[in-house]
């Protein structure tokens, strides 16, 4: 759309505040709510934000030594500048729309930390490279019966799941649920946001909700939108979800499965498939493949962003453990699904829903694209429980070594860059050491009494 087009649909739907932001390093959407006015006079100079948004950890608390945004050159602000196409109505808050941005310096150059610069980075080298990603993120999450004084007041424990007990893919507990879930999902899909299918998960409360696969920059938009509305819109039933990796330690984790094709520039044929080869799979698919897994370890913070992020990596679980793929696996970090030249694709199943979509959706679409430039073949697929492949390595097992890892990868930044690969370890850092201060439950309940 144009700034005609925009203004339009403002008037036609008697919109008066617009949402501008985008992702901060943790996938969090933020920026400001300014008048439908203000937002048609000043969209096309862009917005001042204060860069921040890029300087403090998940709380909010302010890092301060970041490499990028810090006490030393006084947080000064960056430009918000809309990418109009994404600009939608909130059918579920009157007089709202939203719009995404992307992040520029004072010089008018796109800023290179912020992640949707990352992707749109990536993105320009498949297409350099003669490929279009489609992609698709399929978050599982948990919704809770409280609101956020209820879980300060509970010191998130002992919190009231929407639904108790597993039943997974139970139609008539699901039902009992739809006034919620089905609510949220009606919701999307006017947003513009095209939810496929739902279904209850395998824990209380739990959700997988499936939204369909586009071009790979506006899956990634969508996944980032999703979790915002999903907070939004269910808050104002007394809903909370939450998309951690793993809530507690006695239940299954949320996955965060990214579902990724290549196709040609033209967007018309997928490389994936190749009907002459067994199971269709072409060879590009499996030089893809080859990446993804001989990444993984480098990449994984990318994936696997937060101290709780390793919590769900569990045998049995349903999570993978081990850089293994095969065909229509969910125990393997790599599921190769086929069927049809439409179909075919790969599940990356490591990330869990705490991702960042645009981080690991660069990560996934650099590793693939890496396997294909150096011609990699992968390792035999697994058939059956890839949690028995004594002879695969495992995927890093803690937030510090995926952080070691990464710091030490050449690829990183040529894939991604100087700036934010510096940005994203020193912000991770911080993760890290607040973690190692932190006196836990656990710890008081094993060492209170014994010591």
């Amino acid at each position: 759309m144009d700034i005609e087009a925009v203004g339009r649909v403002i008037e036609g739907h008697s919109v008066r505040t617009v949402k501008i932001g985008g992702a901060d390093l943790d996938g969090v959407y933020r920026g400001k709510r300014v008048s439908a006015e203000q937002f048609l006079a000043a969209a096309a100079g862009g917005f001042p934000q204060c860069d921040v948004v890029f300087g403090w950890d998940i709380q909010d608390e302010v890092i301060g030594s970041l490499p990028y945004s810090n006490w030393d050159i006084g947080f000064g602000d960056v430009i918000m500048r809309p990418d109009l196409d994404t600009f939608a109505v909130c059918p579920w808050e009157e007089g709202s729309a939203s719009v995404i941005c992307d992040f520029y310096t004072e010089h008018g150059e796109p800023l290179p930390i912020a992640p949707r610069s990352v992707l749109k980075r990536v993105l320009a080298q498949a297409e350099a490279a003669g490929f279009r990603a489609q992609m698709a993120a399929e978050l599982e999450v948990r919704f809770f019966r409280e609101d956020q004084e209820s879980l300060r007041e509970k010191g998130y424990h002992g919190l009231r799941p929407l639904s108790p007990g597993l039943n997974c893919y139970s139609i008539h507990h699901a039902s009992l649920d739809e006034p919620v879930i089905g609510y949220v999902c009606r919701m999307l899909n006017e947003y513009g946001i095209p939810v496929e299918a739902y279904n209850r998960e395998h824990g209380a409360g739990m959700y997988e909700i499936n939204l369909r696969y586009t071009d790979a920059l506006a899956a990634a938009d969508r996944a980032m939108l999703y979790k915002s509305a999903a907070k939004e819109i269910s808050g104002q039933m007394g809903v909370t979800p939450t998309f951690m990796a793993k809530y507690a330690d006695d239940v299954d984790g949320c996955g965060g499965h990214l579902h990724q094709s290549l196709w040609s520039a033209g967007g018309q044929e997928s490389v994936f498939w190749d009907a002459s080869r067994p199971h269709g799979m072409s060879e590009t698919l499996e030089r893809y493949a080859a990446g993804l897994l001989a990444t993984l370890p480098e990449f994984m913070l990318m994936y696997a962003p937060n101290v709780n992020s390793y919590k769900r990596y569990v045998r049995g679980t349903w999570a993978p453990t081990n850089l293994t793929w095969g065909l229509d696996n969910r125990t393997v970090a790599l599921r190769v699904i086929t069927g049809s030249p439409g179909a075919i694709r790969i599940e990356n199943r490591v990330p869990g829903a705490d991702l960042n979509p645009y981080l690991a959706f660069a990560a996934s679409v650099a590793g693939g694209l890496y396997g294909i430039e150096e011609r990699l073949a992968p390792p035999p697929m697994v058939k059956g429980s890839a949690y028995k492949a004594a002879d695969a390595d495992l995927l890093p097992q803690a937030l510090p070594e995926a952080l070691e890892r990464f710091r030490g990868s050449e690829l990183a930044r040529r894939c991604f860059g100087d700036e934010f690969v510096d940005q994203y370890v020193a912000f991770r850092e911080w993760e890290v050491e607040k973690a190692r201060r932190a006196v836990t439950d656990w710890e008081r309940r094993r060492y209170f009494e014994m010591v």
